[in-house]
This record gives structure tokens, C-alpha cells and sequence, in this order.
């Protein structure tokens, strides 16, 4: 009977068609906001999964800034969207998941009705719903890698009063990265927000939230307080900023992207530095986050919900600036007409 009804669901898609948001154009050429000509909703064949990988029906998706940014310079091609969740409707060979197990993960493709994903990279969904689960692969993978690079989990066995700096909290890596910091068992977690952000940051468990409209971050921090600095943001001239007050032994560790962000050329004597760059995040990640919702230490905060024929709107309202937490897309939610490619 499940699989039955699996069969249905797909072939409910205009006529084992799906509904997609693809990138037209050639790599190496993009288009910009607000506009972003060269994305636009089409119509493709519903795939087939391959050695490895699961049919996906997507039922969350999230709007990630490397999304954005992909598109603008010109990188990416073909369907749009990075993370997801879903029901998984059929498997291929050497796949160790089933038919109806809802699971959620990174998966290239997300922007659409239908997605294969490589079933390594995907773990099962909790008691949470698909919209948080859509939002968390791509930030939640981002913070748990940073901070394990950190060895936060580590440092906090021998440091009771380790006191970790996440730069700007109250955005998809930021929100993130307040929370799996304290449960990864940091004493003291202080980070940077903007008007409601400030509120926000304390009801996810920061200590110390400075507002950045009236204080920048390093100026309110005394020398020789912090132990690690998580600097998600990565603007230009942080690092050097950021010296004074991490302490002999403690890590700066910079999230590199499109805002200029580096280590310092002149660092404090003892602090080690880490530039990280952006990784794909697997199952053990998506677990751990998983177990975190479920156990009430981590939960997402959706700012905003859009249908799949609204990815522009969703993308407008990222680059509008003010997000607390996550954009989140259901891909379910189609109303547009399409195009057949």
C-alpha cells in the first residue's frame, strides 16, 4: 500500500513532470538582485535515483546566501537550491533508506517538487516539521563543523568557564551557532545582534548580547576575556579587531566569504587562527542537530515562509537585510505555471 501511494505522489506532478526553479545561462555569467533574470520556474522530468541516492519529495527548502551568491557570480547552473527535507519516495541500489522515511539534509536541486540526494548525506527527521528541518542543513552543518573545528567540545571538559564569541547571532549560521555552542558545552557565549536580533539572541541562550547599532562588538569586550571567536560573518578587519580581547592559547576562527573577512595578519602571540571554508555537511551533522531539536536544546527560528513560485520574494527579503534566523521555502506549495525544459 506505501508504495502505492508513493507511485501516486509522483505521478500527481503533471505527468511524471516537476516543477523547478533552474538557472539558464553558462558558467561564469549570473544576473543580480532584485531582479535575477537568468532564474526562472520551468518544468523538468521527475529523475530516477541512481546507485546511492533517493527520489526526494521536497516539502521544505531554505533560502541560504550562497545561494544568492552563486547565482550572482555566475557559479551555479541547472536547479537551484541547496538544502532540504522530505519523504523519500524510491531508492537505488546500495541506499539504506526507505520508502517513506521523511529525512532532510544537503541535496544540490531543492528548489523544486522532487530532488535526489545522495543517501549518505541525508538523516531522518525528528518530531519537528519539514520547514525546520528544510532550514537547517547548510547552517546548522556550517556552525557544528566550525566549532568542532574549534574543539569547543573538547575545551569545555577542562575549561569550566569557557567563554566562546560568536560574531553576529541572529542570522542562519548565528542562531545556530549561539545555541550548538552552549550545547557543545560553553559557559558563556556572547555575540552581536540589531534591534529585535538582541531579544532574539537572549531567548536562544547568549549571555551577553551587544547591540551593534550603539557598541561594535570588541570595543564592549575587556582584553584577555574571550576563548574562541567564531567570526560567521567574516567582515573585513574583524580579526585584527577581535586580538585584544582573546586570551594567550584561545582561536579565532573566520568563516570566509564574500565580505572580506580573514585572519589577521598580526595576531596575538598564542592565539591560533582558522580561515574555514564553506564544507558540505553529511549525515553525522544532521543527526546531531536533529538530536538537539528533539532534546529541546536547538530549535530554528523561521523568519518568513514562501511557496516554491515565490523564490525571487524569498530572495529579496534575505538581501533586504533585518532576517532573524532562517527564510524558509515550501517547495510543496506551487501555484505558478511553468515552462517544460
Amino acid at each position: 500500500m506505501r508504495s502505492l501511494l508513493l507511485a501516486t505522489s509522483i505521478a500527481q506532478a503533471s505527468g511524471d513532470k516537476m516543477t523547478a526553479w533552474h538557472k539558464t545561462g553558462l558558467i561564469g555569467f549570473g544576473c543580480q538582485a532584485p531582479d535575477w533574470t537568468c532564474i526562472s520556474e520551468k518544468n523538468y522530468n521527475i529523475p530516477s535515483p541512481g546507485w546511492g541516492q533517493a527520489l526526494i519529495e521536497v516539502k521544505g527548502s531554505s533560502v541560504n546566501p550562497v545561494d544568492c551568491d552563486f547565482v550572482e557570480s555566475g557559479f551555479s547552473l541547472g536547479i537551484l537550491g541547496m538544502d532540504g527535507s522530505g519523504t523519500v519516495l524510491s531508492t537505488g541500489f546500495g541506499c539504506d533508506l526507505a520508502e517513506g522515511d521523511e529525512v532532510f539534509g544537503n541535496f544540490k536541486g531543492a528548489y523544486a517538487q522532487y530532488a535526489l540526494a545522495s543517501c549518505g548525506g541525508l538523516a531522518k527527521k525528528g518530531s519537528f516539521s519539514h520547514a525546520e528541518a528544510g532550514a537547517l542543513p547548510v547552517v546548522a552543518g556550517t556552525a557544528i563543523q566550525c566549532l568542532n573545528s574549534l574543539d569547543l567540545p573538547a575545551l569545555a571538559q577542562t575549561n569550566s568557564n569557557l567563554t566562546v564569541v560568536v560574531t553576529s547571532g541572529q542570522g542562519g549560521t548565528g542562531h545556530m551557532g549561539v545555541q550548538i555552542a552552549k550545547a557543545m558545552g560553553a559557559r558563556r557565549v556572547i555575540t552581536a545582534c540589531g534591534g529585535a536580533g538582541v531579544e532574539l539572541c537572549y531567548s536562544l541562550g547568549a549571555d551577553l548580547v551587544v547591540d551593534y547599532h550603539e557598541q561594535e562588538l570588541f570595543e564592549a569586550l575587556p582584553d584577555d576575556t574571550v576563548d574562541l571567536v567564531f567570526d560567521n560573518i567574516g567582515l573585513a578587519g574583524t580579526a585584527d579587531k577581535a586580538m585584544h580581547a582573546i586570551k594567550t592559547g584561545g582561536t579565532y576562527l573566520v568563516l570566509t566569504g564574500g565580505d572580506g573577512g580573514k585572519i589577521s595578519s598580526n595576531p596575538k602571540d598564542g592565539v591560533k587562527q582558522i580561515p574555514f571554508h564553506l564544507q558540505t555537511s553529511g549525515r553525522t551533522e544532521m543527526e546531531y542537530a536533529a538530536n538537539l531539536i528533539d532534546a529541546g536544546s536547538l530549535k530554528v527560528n523561521i523568519f518568513a515562509s514562501y511557496g516554491l513560485h515565490e523564490v525571487k520574494e524569498a530572495w529579496a527579503a534575505l538581501r533586504g537585510h533585518g532576517v532573524l534566523g532562517k527564510i524558509s521555502i515550501d517547495p510543496s506549495n506551487t501555484t505558478a505555471s511553468a515552462l517544460e525544459v
